[in-house]
């Protein structure tokens, strides 16, 4: 019985570490240059113990790098955020990872999925660390929900967020998408 399971615990597991299709070398996703999102984003601020639990809203700025092409950009983050009854400033890095694109056969590409990650100062002794799983709309609009460890208050700030791209980056003229 321990032989057939390790048995199939090795054939598993090797099947885990087999290497990922490569994604197509033509892809138009995040091509070299900048970006840069204006987001409107809402969301709570808890320490989940406590109530009540406080509403946030806000206004972010996201200009991003690609570093690597079709892969991962990296940035900052500048925010104002209303939460607790004031304003507050926050900054900090951020970085997304395309995960995968969804495409729309001769249309070319509709959205890509991105993992982000980031680490925010605010005015107000905010210390946020976290990330989240974004969407990007062919790459005129986005939509991401990320959650944010707050260790300088001990909260959380779980958020939603809808952006609009202020700098886009020139694409191939093959992707009818982009005129």
């Amino acid at each position: 019985m321990l032989r057939r399971a390790s048995g199939l615990l090795l054939l598993f597991g090797s099947s885990l570490w087999q290497p990922c299709p490569a994604q197509p070398a033509s892809t138009p996703e995040f091509p070299p240059g900048f970006t840069g999102y204006l987001n409107l984003q809402q969301g709570i601020v808890s320490d989940f113990r406590t109530t009540p639990d406080y509403y946030q809203v806000g206004f972010t700025f996201h200009p991003q790098y690609t570093l690597l092409p079709s892969r991962l950009r990296v940035g900052a983050q500048l925010g104002a955020i209303y939460t607790q009854g004031r304003w507050s400033a926050q900054a900090g890095p951020a970085v997304a990872l395309r995960l995968f694109d969804m495409r729309a056969g001769v249309f070319g590409t509709v959205l890509n999925v991105q993992l982000t990650a980031g680490h925010f100062w605010g005015s107000f002794g905010q210390r946020l660390a976290g990330g989240g799983v974004q969407a990007e709309i062919f790459q005129l609009f986005n939509l991401a929900f990320t959650g944010h460890r707050d260790y300088g208050n001990k909260q959380w700030w779980l958020q939603s967020s809808l952006g609009f791209n202020l700098i886009r980056p020139k694409k191939k003229s093959s992707d009818p998408f982009n005129p």
